[in-house]
């Protein structure tokens, strides 16, 4: 499935203090070359800045000895060491290297300590990245050194515990990230109330400890990959600026009742819990944007479970027990894409998403559907916007008129369903460019005389039972790709593709027809059909056939018009 992926999720690497760029070009440095093996460039939007980087240095006396008293001091500095041994850090101090730095990242350098002594003077210091090292505990002696810090990012280390004065001298920070350490416990009041983004995930938190509630002024918190059971009381109150929150991949059995009093929240992401209901704690989230609660064990939405949530545009929720949608869907006006996918749904009604005119994709595959409902009820009024829908993997033996009416639909997979032929009532009057039938039981195509779908391009039929292709082409003005592999196909004519000029982009191309596996590839003649179709109609056959000869008692069971008019073979 292609979703219209936003991706808050990414956000979480918190591309925070990274490199600007002045004029989209950096511009490099008049000290670059005597600063070797480091190296300098000019960034920024605004207010110019140096990036002065050094990688895979054998000593922070070799940092020092490269740079110092290199730079003029009327700059801003943003200092990146990284992939080097400072097993000296203890020696030497970041002062001594007479410019003033702004922005420290030390990432990747297997730092398991680090000296206070080495931090004096940083006062400047507002970012500070100390990821992907081996600390066991938050550095708390080096913050005296650096109180404006404002980003504090210690990612991918080895932290078990955080204490309630570890960061009692940073008053500013306002983005703090510690994912992926081994985090199992957070002393009560050891964050300042100051944060705005927050990144825990990854973690082996059970509980919060109460260390969010108080932060008024918080916008983003992941909190994803730990063992939280229960986020009841946990939630900032007062909090009129959270808009991004994910708990994914805890254990959470269901919603904290403070969620539904965060009325910024806009991209909530809660997959992989143990959720068996919502319990209505979303229905006055008049901002949500995009809402995933993939993997749970949500059997049933409550007709009102978005009763004011009429902004969500993405919802995935698929891989639950879903039976039952009782049109808890028809508020969601915004909503322009729904995944419903592995969930326990025997019976669809097009009434449930009636009047959505910003819904574009319809996930309903993998489920148990074996019937579609609501032609009568909304035949004369347009359903919905939707522009691809998934039926695959269904239990589906008819359409029943079910799509009458939805001529926006452009995409529609019916496959690995029971289908024995297809109703040209089901098709008749849509706009579809790609169909895709494969994996049924279809003897054969909807009957030309009665069906046209004139905007089709690509059809896919294979692995289906069909034996012969006459006219079945003849609705399919502007086909260029017909998928037939793996049916049975014995005969074809070269009246097939008579009425069909494929074209794309407006532009006369070559109709593609994919063969293979059929016994039809198997007649010596079959050659001469498919040259003259492609000289006269510019339509290419492909594939091959594993081949044994025709036989005089599979030629008995054969008609006259198959025996006389066309190319007659059997394949193994």
């Amino acid at each position: 499935m292609i979703w219209t992926r936003v991706y808050f999720l990414t956000m979480c690497a918190f591309v925070v203090g990274g490199a600007y760029i002045l004029d989209d070009t950096p511009l490099h440095c008049s000290v670059r070359r005597s600063i070797s093996p480091c190296t300098c460039y000019f960034t920024g939007m605004g207010q110019p800045r140096i990036m002065v980087t050094c990688q895979k240095m054998e000593s922070f006396e070799s940092v020092i000895g490269a740079l110092q008293n290199k730079f003029d001091a009327v700059f801003d500095y943003m200092l990146n060491i990284e992939y080097s041994e400072l097993h000296d850090l203890d020696t030497r101090r970041f002062d001594e290297l007479g410019f003033p730095i702004v922005d420290l990242k030390l990432t990747n350098n297997n730092l398991s300590t680090l000296p206070d002594k080495a931090f004096i003077g940083m006062n400047r210091i507002r970012i500070l990245y100390l990821s992907d090292n081996r600390l066991s505990a938050v550095p708390t002696q080096i913050f005296k050194h650096m109180p404006s810090i404002q980003v504090l990012n210690l990612a991918r280390n080895s932290i078990h515990s955080v204490a309630s004065g570890d960061f009692q001298s940073l008053s500013l920070m306002n983005t703090f990230v510690m994912a992926t350490n081994n985090l199992t416990d957070i002393t009560n009041g050891s964050f300042p109330t100051t944060l705005k983004k927050v990144q825990l995930g990854a973690n082996n938190l059970t509980e919060l400890n109460g260390n969010l509630r108080n932060q008024k002024d918080l916008e983003w918190l992941y909190l994803e990959n730990n063992r939280i059971k229960n986020l009841d009381g946990e939630l900032p109150i007062d909090n009129n600026k959270l808009y991004v929150l994910n708990v994914s991949n805890n254990m959470l059995n269901h919603l904290p009742p403070e969620l539904s009093r965060l009325m910024a929240l806009r991209y909530f992401s809660c997959t992989f819990n143990q959720l068996t209901g919502l319990n209505k704690t979303l229905s006055k989230s008049k901002k949500l944007f995009w809402l995933e609660l993939t993997g749970n064990r949500i059997q049933e939405l409550a007709s009102d479970e978005f009763e004011e949530a009429t902004m969500i545009a993405v919802m995935e929720l698929s891989n639950n027990r879903i039976k039952y949608l009782n049109k808890s869907l028809l508020p969601l006006t915004q909503l322009s894409e729904i995944n419903l996918s592995y969930n326990n749904i025997t019976e669809f009604s097009l009434a449930e998403i009636k009047g959505l005119k910003e819904l574009k994709l319809v996930d309903l595959s993998h489920n148990a559907i074996s019937k579609l409902l609501g032609h009568s009820e909304i035949i004369s009024e347009p359903v919905t916007g939707i522009e691809h829908l998934k039926l695959d993997h269904n239990e589906l033996e008819s359409l029943g008129g079910s799509l009458i009416g939805i001529t926006t639909l452009v995409k529609l997979n019916i496959s690995h369903n029971r289908f024995k032929d297809l109703s040209p009532y089901d098709l008749t009057g849509l706009s579809l460019k790609i169909l895709d039938v494969s994996h049924n039981l279809l003897h054969i195509l909807p009957d030309s005389s009665q069906i046209n779908l004139p905007a089709l391009e690509n059809l896919v039929a294979s692995h289906n039972a069909l034996t012969s292709l006459s006219k079945d082409f003849h609705g399919y003005p502007v086909l260029c790709h017909a998928d037939l592999e793996f049916n049975n196909i014995l005969t074809i004519r070269e009246e097939l593709v008579e009425m069909t000029q494929c074209k794309l982009h407006g532009v006369n191309s070559t109709l593609r027809i994919y063969l293979e596996g059929n016994p039809v590839l198997c007649d010596d003649n079959t050659k001469a059909i498919t040259k003259a179709m492609e000289m006269k109609y510019d339509a290419n056959v492909s594939g091959t056939a594993k081949c044994v000869p025709v036989t005089n008692e599979i030629k008995s069971n054969l008609t006259d018009t198959d025996t006389s008019s066309a190319i007659t073979v059997i394949a193994t």
